[in-house]
């Protein structure tokens, strides 16, 4: 085993071939997984494409994983250790390396630490690993031989439905309430006019859907009204998404799901379907139809229509977004991993996180025996 380092975009260049050859060797490969998604994110300029690097991981001649790199913005006070890990952005939600989960990888998560410690080009103190699914490929690898001195800390959650069933089995967990709900928001929607679901993922349907789309999400608050938080409101994330319809158009990946109400579109959603799972990675709706809950409305066509699709078994909302909880999903949880080098700082920060993590779980103990006393 060796690893490789490949800097910023002319280095993802360079290994997108054989990177491209082993993703799709990955059978439950997801979005965090392909050359297109760093490409796209790179190409967006919304980092110094200086701070990231492709560590490559070679099993003699043949490329066995992929480790996407940056010299992270984190800061902690006083120690000011320097961060190294996944690449740490607000629109990637999720992050993975890219290897196969076999028992011949189980190792390679440590392997790259100790390469990361010993011979690596990078300086660093400690090894962050953000958005981490319990799913994915290092969470896979940090169960079995994970590095030493690992700390895992739990902070989110990924919200599914498993469509491999009808809708009933998908929300079986819904309750009655919140599905009386549904049926009187969706009576309240056609009784003003036509309500129909549209899931456009053909290359020639695309650009106008993607344009709908980007109409929608800006339309109410998140526009040049409000927060300007839109996508069309910030040019280096309309440059991402633009770019990933144009990496995953191209594969047939790229689904934008629409919610009409008569001749307006009202809500949208804009999806990666990887294998034989639709990601929804940002929705949008108009505040104008907001009595309609027409975002709401949406989410149950999409489950709708992902239990229907034979090609569809799961639908990931990729983070657990509150607006989906009604429906109750199941969900994996996320964690955020960190791992010393061998410097004085590095370990410190670590010794740091066991202390404190230490501390809340003896404060924890004491207030649950606080309480058992009281009610004694």
């Amino acid at each position: 085993m060796f690893f490789r380092s490949y800097p910023g975009e002319a280095g993802l260049e360079q290994l997108a071939p054989e990177w491209d050859g082993l993703v799709r060797s990955i059978p439950d490969a997801r979005f965090p997984h392909f050359p297109g998604w760093y490409r796209a994110y790179l190409a967006s300029k919304r980092c110094d494409a200086a701070t990231v690097s492709f560590v490559a991981a070679y099993r003699g001649p043949r490329l066995v994983g992929v480790f996407p790199l940056q010299d992270q913005p984190h800061h902690v006070a006083l120690l000011k250790p320097r961060f190294l890990g996944t690449i740490e952005d607000d629109e990637l939600q999720l992050s993975d390396f890219i290897f196969a989960k076999t028992s011949e990888n189980a190792h390679l998560i440590d392997d790259l630490t100790h390469w990361l410690r010993r011979e690596s080009p990078f300086r660093w103190d400690v090894l962050r690993l953000l958005s981490v699914p319990d799913d994915s490929s290092i969470a896979y690898a940090a169960r079995l031989k994970p590095p030493r001195l690992t700390v895992t800390q739990r902070y989110d959650a990924s919200a599914y439905f498993d469509t491999r069933g009808t809708f009933e089995h998908a929300t079986r967990k819904m309750t009655s309430k919140f599905k009386s709900n549904l049926r009187r928001r969706r009576r309240l929607a056609e009784s003003s006019a036509i309500l129909r679901f549209q899931s456009c993922r053909r290359q020639e349907e695309l650009p106008q859907a993607f344009g709908l789309f980007l109409d929608i999400e800006a339309s109410g608050w998140k526009g040049q009204a409000g927060t300007s938080s839109a996508i069309l409101c910030r040019p280096k994330v309309l440059a991402f998404y633009s770019e990933m319809v144009r990496q995953f158009g191209a594969r047939n990946e790229c689904v934008v799901n629409l919610l009409w109400l008569g001749e307006n579109a009202v809500a949208a959603q804009f999806c990666l379907q990887i294998g034989r799972t639709l990601h929804v990675l940002k929705v949008g709706y108009r505040d104008a139809n907001s009595l309609h809950a027409p975002g709401i409305l949406l989410q149950e066509c999409t489950i709708r229509h992902a239990c229907e699709d034979p090609e569809v078994d799961l639908l990931s909302m990729v983070n657990d977004p509150y607006w989906a909880q009604s429906f109750r999903p199941q969900t994996h949880a996320m964690c955020v991993y960190f791992a010393p080098n061998w410097t004085l700082r590095g370990v410190l920060t670590v010794m740091g996180l066991v202390a404190k993590r230490g501390a809340k779980s003896l404060l924890s103990r004491s207030s649950n025996a606080a309480r058992t006393a009281d009610h004694d």
